[in-house]
């Protein structure tokens, strides 16, 4: 029932039957575009792919926007950044640094 259901909403769904008339689901892949799995998946490959091309060519990252959270990291594991005016490179955020600093310093999270 799961299986079908999630068929039925546009997910890509993979299942296996076992036992002549159960599904095994293996792999749900979302139909919008979200913050899953198959982003924090796609952002290890990034990594690894810089990391084993550091030392072989020069690599570069270009921040045109925010990048926040992974993508913040993934922008500093190259040799290189290119940082468009107004963007930010948010590792973590306001509330996170002054809680470990023990008192207000940042008021928003783009100082």
């Amino acid at each position: 029932e799961d299986y079908l259901e999630l068929q039925s909403k546009g997910d890509v769904v993979r299942a296996e039957l076992v036992n002549g008339n159960q599904y095994k689901i293996t792999d749900i892949i979302g139909a919008a575009n979200d913050l899953g799995v198959e982003n924090l998946a796609a952002a290890g490959m990034i990594a690894g792919e810089t990391a084993k091309a550091y030392n072989s060519i020069v690599t570069m990252s270009m921040v045109s926007a925010r990048a926040i959270g992974i993508g913040a990291y993934l922008v500093r594991l190259g040799q290189r950044v290119v940082q468009v005016d107004n963007s930010s490179i948010i590792l973590t955020g306001a509330a996170a640094l002054n809680k470990l600093l023990g008192r207000e310093v940042y008021t928003c999270n783009t100082q």
